[in-house]
Parts: structure tokens; C-alpha cells; sequence
């Protein structure tokens, strides 16, 4: 080849180099690889706010794996708060993720899923990603969403633990009187929930082999046999987005579907 016509094809390959670089550069939603290694709440789909127990709660890994944590079924109409692991991949602005949901979206028992996203943004606080192909046992499916959004937690969102252990009594339920139930978190994630039986006693409801999970303001209770929040016999998951946490005031509110709850702590133990 003639030094002119290479000249002419080292150009011409330099051009599309550097339109590539500049495509994933700074200027790209997929920038910071970095970003992503964090844990997420999807709290969004489509622009829309989900109920707090469709929620799911996203951690990537340095190691190419995301756990996804959220309610589980577990048939014959149990459900607990639990996670599934699966791989993930970035290239340039397109995000792969792979593996076997076993419980997680209903999807019982195990099935196979290969997901394929673009990043619509990726802030240090916020991500959106836009679907492109998802599929469910090795067939196409359509999920309920084409654009999920996540926010970022603090990377010491654990922490919050501390705050939250001991005994708390609820005060009211959207404003009206609701004072006969406590909640008692304790170490290692174990809750007990209890019932007023007398003017000074209280009795464990279900088995007490009740747990709680909690991820900065975002905040699972899986519960036994539980007439309040959960279903008569069986385990079922109540959510609920913490909107204050005083120790000044030894109070907590909380949300959950629709309904607004205030809580006093009364014990550290």
C-alpha cells in the first residue's frame, strides 16, 4: 500500500478511536465504572413511585455480582425478605445482567434470567437505567417497566442498625391512636413483635423468629402469623420508608403503602 493510502487508513481508524472514547468518556451516562458499585433502592419505574414493598434493593460488587433484595415468595402464600445473586457486566454505556431469580418477582421456583439495559443516567446520587431486551427462561418477557430508577445509599447505611435497636411502642396510626403494639430490634437482624395484654404486659405475636432488614431510610419487617401486618399462619414482609429518626426526641415516622405511623422509643434493650 502506498505511504499516502496508509497515512489515509490510520487516519480514518484514529477518527473512529477517538469517537468511540469520546462516546464513554466523562460526557457518557456510563463514565464512572465505579459509580455502580454501591448499593441501590429502586424506588421508580417509568417516572412513577413504587409502593414500599416493590421495592428492591440493589447491591454491585466489585466482583461482577449484584445481589438483589426484595420480597420473596415462597409458596403456598408465604412471603419472606430475602435476596438472589446474579452477575453483571459493563460495556461502554450498556449494562448486562445474568443469572437465576428463585423467589424474587414472584418468579417461584427458580427461573433463568438474562437482562439487558442502557444507562438513561448515572449520577453519583441517582441512576436510571432504560430497558433493551429481558428475557425469563430463556424466552422474551416484558417487564412491568421500560426505565427503573435507583438512588444511591450511603455506603455506611449498616450503621443505622445502631439507631434502631430496642424497644419501640407504636403512638399512632394516619393520626389516630395506635398504641397496643411494640416492636423490639435486636442484634443480628432478629425483631420481636409484641401485643398489649394488660395494662403493663405485652405477649410475643407469631414465634418470635420474626427478622428485620434495614438500608439507611428503608426499612423490612418479615413477620409470622402477624393479624396486623402480616398474613394468620403464615410469613409475610411489611415495608416502610422512614421519614425521621430523632434521638433527641426518642421518636421515629414511618410510611408504608399509603399509611403514616409514629413510633417512641422506650428501651435500648
Amino acid at each position: 500500500m502506498e505511504r499516502a493510502g496508509v497515512i489515509a487508513l490510520l487516519a480514518f481508524m484514529l477518527c473512529g478511536a477517538a469517537g468511540f472514547l469520546s462516546s464513554c468518556s466523562s460526557e457518557s451516562p456510563a463514565y464512572n465504572r465505579e459509580n455502580i458499585k454501591a448499593t441501590w433502592i429502586v424506588d421508580t419505574y417509568d417516572g412513577q413511585p413504587l409502593d414500599e414493598r416493590n421495592y428492591t434493593v440493589m447491591t454491585f460488587t466489585s466482583s461482577s455480582t449484584v445481589s438483589y433484595a426484595g420480597v420473596l415468595t415462597r409458596g403456598d402464600g408465604n412471603y419472606q425478605w430475602g435476596e438472589n445473586t446474579l452477575t453483571y457486566s459493563i460495556y461502554c454505556c450498556d449494562l448486562s445482567i445474568s443469572g437465576t431469580y428463585s423467589g424474587l418477582f414472584g418468579f417461584y421456583p427458580e427461573m433463568e434470567t438474562a437482562q439487558e439495559y442502557y444507562f438513561v443516567e448515572s449520577a453519583d446520587s441517582s441512576m436510571t437505567l432504560g430497558l433493551e431486551n429481558w428475557t425469563l427462561g430463556g424466552a422474551a418477557a416484558e417487564p412491568e417497566f421500560s426505565q427503573m430508577t435507583m438512588r444511591k445509599i450511603s455506603s455506611d447505611y449498616a450503621s443505622a442498625d445502631s439507631t434502631l435497636l430496642g424497644v419501640w411502642q407504636f403512638s399512632s396510626r394516619n393520626g389516630e391512636p395506635f398504641q397496643d403494639y411494640r416492636l423490639h430490634f435486636q442484634l443480628d437482624g432478629v425483631l420481636t413483635m409484641s401485643v398489649r395484654a394488660g395494662e403493663n404486659a405485652w405477649t410475643a405475636m407469631g414465634d418470635s423468629t420474626d427478622y428485620y432488614r434495614i438500608y439507611e431510610d428503608f426499612l423490612t419487617l418479615t413477620l409470622y402469623n402477624n393479624d396486623v401486618f402480616g398474613t394468620p399462619s403464615k410469613w409475610n414482609v411489611k415495608c416502610f420508608r422512614i421519614d425521621s429518626l430523632s434521638s433527641e426526641t426518642a421518636t421515629m415516622a414511618v410510611q408504608s403503602s399509603g399509611e403514616t405511623f409514629t413510633l417512641s422509643h422506650l428501651s435500648s434493650n
